[in-house]
């Protein structure tokens, strides 16, 4: 069975349904025209639309026509940044404010493309495969409202796929990890307080300023002195809310950071650490504290059977030599860590996009633009991942 060659014959489709999304970007739990775009294009195949109670969001049903079998959801997020678009090609932003510099265009369009496969080679596969195009990946919340909408049941889900494009590989190439591959996020807001008073008289009163600036430098010793050197973590402190005017010492100063990790056992620790520090740090300036931690999301796991299977697929459709590993994990976070913490045989992937010896052009810059190229690889993963499990019976 030559996949690449089927999926190849939607190539052209797959490139107007980029295009079309990407001119017309939506923020998570808008993305409403998108909805549309996608459950018109899977009705069209022939794919059943289960309905969802949300807003935005679309599940795609495929039984195969080879009778009972293990079920596996695909996934693509769908909603677009808040950001100017700078990219210049005709089929730029028409929403002001508003542009897919992440590449959730591209994944929505591949996934599209795989489905119409799929859909064609219904009659020779067996089990059940689910199309995800979920929204709101961003916000990392859209997973938790897709699971509560039943995505993972009824039968329950056996594997769980996902993809992203990644400046980490070229176009045409895939690039996978064992294990941890993105990291846990979890959220912080620390305030100090005291009583304020006149500038050019800090000995009345107590500085949160200068609490705060202490907290600042202080933090970095929980990742370089409490943290195995051989695990990664990340705390960044990213906002500082403090004062009005120059000769006044205010009453409050507000941080708020983000912590990122890749092993839950350190996650774990991270809060109880974080605590100590604010604790320290107030009573030595003689402020009072807060600290509000925020719980977010796992870090995203990879099994190793999956795993396998993804080198094999790849390897068919790509080449073997265009299956690479990626040496590290990456400390950004995915909400697809969720599915993962449900159904264990699940895989996250990177889809490279990059040209050979052309500037690379990151995630979230205003002039990113998914590389249409990738499209036709991306989605014969995909096909090439579900035939060997639900069409050759492995």
């Amino acid at each position: 069975m030559d996949i690449r060659s089927l999926v190849a014959e939607n190539a052209e489709a797959m490139v107007h349904w980029r295009h079309s999304i990407h001119a017309s970007p939506e923020l998570g739990f808008k993305e409403f025209e998108t909805t549309k775009l996608v459950a018109r294009e899977l009705s069209s195949a022939g794919i059943e639309l289960r309905p969802l109670e949300a807003e935005t969001g679309v599940l795609g049903i495929l039984k195969g026509g080879q009778g009972r079998g293990p079920v596996i959801v695909l996934r693509a997020d769908m909603d677009a940044l808040p950001m100017e678009e700078e990219t210049g090609v005709p089929w730029s932003s028409q929403n002001p404010g508003v542009m897919h510099a992440c590449g959730h265009d591209g994944h929505t369009s591949v996934l599209l493309g795989a489905a119409k496969t799929l859909a064609a080679l219904k009659d020779r596969l067996r089990g059940e495969i689910r199309f995800l195009f979920q929204p709101a990946e961003e916000t990392l919340y859209g997973a938790r409202k897709m699971i509560e909408a039943g995505v993972l049941e009824s039968p329950p889900a056996d594997y769980v796929m996902g993809l992203h494009g990644s400046p980490l590989a070229e176009v045409g190439q895939v690039a996978v990890l064992r294990g941890p591959v993105m990291a846990s996020a979890d959220m912080f807001t620390v305030t100090f307080s005291a009583d304020g008073g006149h500038g050019a008289y800090p000995h009345r009163t107590r500085d949160p300023i200068v609490a705060a600036g202490h907290f600042i430098t202080s933090v970095q010793e929980i990742v370089s002195r409490q943290v195995n050197t051989l695990d990664s973590a990340v705390v960044s402190v990213c906002a500082v809310e403090a004062g009005t005017a120059y000769n006044i010492i205010p009453k409050n100063a507000v941080l708020k950071g983000t912590i990122r990790t890749l092993r839950e056992e350190v996650r774990g620790e991270m809060e109880a650490r974080l605590q100590e520090k604010v604790e320290g740090v107030a009573k030595t300036f003689g402020c009072q504290w807060n600290l509000d931690f925020i719980h977010g999301i796992p870090s995203v796991s990879n099994d190793d059977a999956m795993v396998d299977r993804l080198y094999r697929a790849a390897g068919t459709v790509l080449g073997n030599e265009n299956v690479v590993d990626p040496v590290r994990p990456l400390m950004g976070s995915e909400d697809f860590a969720f599915y993962g913490e449900i159904v264990p045989q699940s895989l996250f992937f990177q889809l490279g996009f990059v040209e050979p010896g052309e500037p690379i052009i990151h995630l979230h810059n205003s002039k990113f633009d998914f590389n249409d190229k990738a499209l036709v690889p991306g989605a014969s993963v995909f096909c090439q991942f579900v035939w060997d499990l639900l069409g050759n019976g492995q």
